[in-house]
């Protein structure tokens, strides 16, 4: 699995993400399977949703690059 640059991560700690990885499991354990997989399909939609932005803004900044656009502050 590859992992994103730290520009686009949250500000969790790795501990904080398994505490909170601990209380998912907890919350979903009686989920039956049809409610889980509905879940983690909404979140592969929102994760797919994010790329799709990123991909798009990074996209444009590259466009504006070739087009000789004064990106300077």
């Amino acid at each position: 699995m590859q992992t994103e640059s730290k520009s686009f991560q949250t500000g969790l700690s790795d501990k904080a993400v398994e505490t909170l990885k601990k209380q998912l499991v907890d919350l979903v354990e009686p989920l039956t399977d049809h409610q889980l997989l509905d879940l983690a399909d909404g979140i592969h939609e929102m994760l797919r949703q994010r790329r799709a932005v990123r991909q798009h803004h990074a996209e444009r900044m590259n466009e504006r690059v070739r087009q000789g656009v004064d990106l300077r502050v």
